[in-house]
């Protein structure tokens, strides 16, 4: 009866030889803060002025960095792939979500926030939410931040030109009622003054050929 004979040759595959812990490579060492890229400063034609209230004896504004402006800020210091947005609701506000990409994590680094508190004079409420949460995320990060930390800007009325806002009156021999102040010309920015560090100080802005100047105190 045959039989089947038992090999005890030793297999001819080589095995890659078991490295040391010396050998191997070494993870990469992660420090923290991990490193993120500055975005530049904020240009005098990026700047929006946007009203909170007006009277007869003084108006109050806010500088608010345009969104456009902010989104190329985010573009030229990340990379447009470099970074994301997202929004979603909660505490019955819009929230937007600021992420960069960052190659340690392999994923986004997301910041979030929601349109900045208080009054103001916007046509489209809705339209701010969307755009006051995308500046104030992207601060987070650096884009329009300086602009974003000023506080809101007061100028008495021997500073600029305010005008009443007339109703007229429902009998015609009655003279119109006051309702309301408005600015006489719009104001834009165009100047800012800046310390060693960086952060606005001061900020010159124009109303037609008038020039107004605010400065920190």
């Amino acid at each position: 009866m045959p039989t089947t004979a038992k090999s005890n040759a030793k297999s001819t595959t080589r095995r890659k030889p078991i490295q040391s812990a010396q050998e191997r490579p070494a993870a990469q060492v992660v420090q923290f803060p991990l490193f993120a890229p500055k975005p530049r400063q904020t240009a005098p034609q990026e700047v929006q002025v946007v009203i909170c209230e007006c009277s007869a004896d003084a108006v109050r504004v806010r500088l608010l960095p345009d969104p456009a402006a902010v989104w190329c800020m985010m573009d030229e210091t990340f990379g447009t792939l470099g970074w994301t947005r997202r929004y979603y609701f909660a505490d019955g506000r819009l929230w937007c979500g600021v992420g960069v990409y960052h190659p340690l994590m392999n994923n986004f680094a997301i910041k979030d926030a929601a349109a900045p508190a208080g009054k103001l004079q916007i046509s489209n409420p809705d339209k701010w939410k969307e755009n006051g949460s995308f500046l104030a995320a992207a601060a987070l990060w650096g884009a329009g931040a300086d602009v974003m930390a000023l506080p809101s800007l007061i100028f008495a009325a021997d500073q600029v030109a305010i005008d009443p806002v007339h109703k007229r009156a429902k009998n015609p021999n009655d003279p119109p009622t006051v309702v309301g102040y408005r600015l006489h010309g719009a104001l834009t920015v165009d100047k800012l003054l800046r310390a060693e560090d960086g952060h606005i100080i001061g900020v010159q802005l124009l109303q037609g050929e008038r020039k107004v100047v605010w400065q920190a105190e």
